[in-house]
């Protein structure tokens, strides 16, 4: 759920209208070199985290207790000295609140709950209109989507209509309806983009089989592997632009033509990575939302920095934010952890599979649904094992071949799930 409640009408648009004044300053933002957007990344962080420590009752108890203040915070050193925010804050919206932000008042946006436990975050109308819509404008026409092309949402609380108006530039279908009853008004709508999960999108390519062309899709929400790229862009015969964000943070980083990585908003969002200097733990500090002060939220992603700078002549800095949520990590025998990443880079170029999901049942055990096209027999089960047999070793993989491999209730679908208790001891 996004968007419910906020200030009047007339605020809104007036707030749009301001936001669109300052929108050529965010685009020329993304062409600074990248040691003047560090600069002007750090003014932002310095004002948020006076802003937070004074007004937000959470962080105000937070430096207290660790005996900082704002003016302390010189470094990154200096701010990784600071506790996490953790989704359990979250669970307790009113002590993360600035004073003089009253919620009725704020824009908020609630997760879908696909770990277990629903948060909501709420945001001023300043943010609001940064986040949504500029931040992702941005992003968009950097890959060549224009504000008046048309645009289809696939997603959770999408329209059950069959019938969509001609006026319309974009419309959001439910992915909760079953695909036939959808496609022919999505084929009659003919959008130049699509946006949304890309599990979804695979089944969509292969139900359309070539009745749908959208110019380009973006891809949210799930870990987007090189073999579900590939299929998309295959059934659509368009390119696709993965994106990456959270509900908390909206847009985060967002790949351009190039492909190179994602581009990350460094000029209003600050990415830790835990430990520096590696693939770890992804941290976030968006620099806008002054109703609701977020310092190093700990989103439950993990991801890395790339190194050097993007063949598109953009100074944003590149990441590879979708290394997999953590709570995927496999545990193998012996204690040692494994990216989702790993698995599917491993079989990446295994012909043969519509769709695929990993499932580990037991440390020492692996279990791997295959969609099979008609081209995957003996031959593709032994390539897999074979990629497999160096990345998981000591773990016994089981290929089990399925007709569909259904999505969870949010309508994702999760390509590695580990079913290990997170407690659970691994020898």
């Amino acid at each position: 759920m996004s968007g419910v409640g906020g200030p009047p009408l007339a605020r809104r648009m007036a707030e749009l209208g301001r936001g669109m004044a300052r929108y050529p300053g965010l685009e020329a933002a993304q062409w600074m070199a990248p040691e003047r957007l560090q600069d002007l990344q750090w003014q932002r962080l310095r004002r948020v985290v006076q802003h937070a420590a004074t007004h937000s009752p959470l962080y105000r108890r937070r430096f207290a207790q660790a005996g900082i203040r704002p003016e302390d915070i010189r470094t990154p050193e200096d701010f990784r000295q600071l506790p996490p925010t953790t989704r359990d804050d979250l669970r307790a919206p009113g002590e993360l609140l600035a004073e003089g932000f009253p919620e009725d008042r704020l824009r908020r946006s609630t997760t879908s709950g696909s770990t277990g436990r629903r948060t909501t975050s709420y945001f001023d109308e300043r943010a609001w209109v940064l986040s949504k819509y500029l931040l992702k404008l941005r992003a968009r026409r950097a890959c060549g989507l224009q504000p008046w092309h048309r645009v289809a949402l696939f997603q959770e609380d999408g329209s059950a209509a069959t019938q969509v108006p001609s006026h319309k530039r974009s419309h959001a279908f439910s992915i909760h309806r079953p695909i036939a009853e959808i496609l022919p008004a999505a084929e009659r709508f003919a959008a130049h983009a699509y946006y949304g999960f890309p599990g979804y999108f695979v089944q969509l390519a292969q139900a359309a089989q070539g009745r749908l062309r959208p110019r380009m899709i973006f891809t949210s929400g799930e870990l987007l592997d090189p073999f579900t790229r590939r299929a998309i862009e295959e059934g659509f015969q368009a390119p696709v632009f993965d994106v990456y964000g959270c509900t908390e943070v909206k847009e985060v980083a967002w790949e351009c033509p190039a492909h190179a990585g994602h581009h990350l908003n460094a000029d209003w969002v600050m990415l830790e990575i835990d430990p520096p200097g590696a693939a770890g733990k992804v941290l976030l500090t968006p620099l806008y939302n002054r109703a609701m002060p977020l310092l190093r939220y700990v989103v439950g992603d993990t991801g890395m920095l790339l190194p050097g700078r993007c063949a598109c002549g953009r100074g944003l800095p590149l990441i590879r934010p979708t290394l997999g949520r953590s709570v995927d990590y496999l545990r193998l025998p012996g204690g040692t952890t494994l990216a989702p990443y790993s698995l599917t880079c491993a079989i990446e170029d295994i012909e043969g599979m519509r769709q695929y999901q990993f499932v580990q049942t037991e440390p020492a055990r692996l279990l791997l649904r295959v969609v099979p096209r008609d081209d995957f027999g003996a031959h593709s089960e032994a390539a897999l094992r074979q990629a497999l047999a160096p990345v998981v070793p000591g773990v016994e993989v089981a290929i089990e071949r399925v007709q569909e491999i259904p999505p969870e209730r949010s309508g994702k679908y999760r390509i590695v799930q580990s079913c290990l208790p997170p407690d659970r001891p691994v020898t």
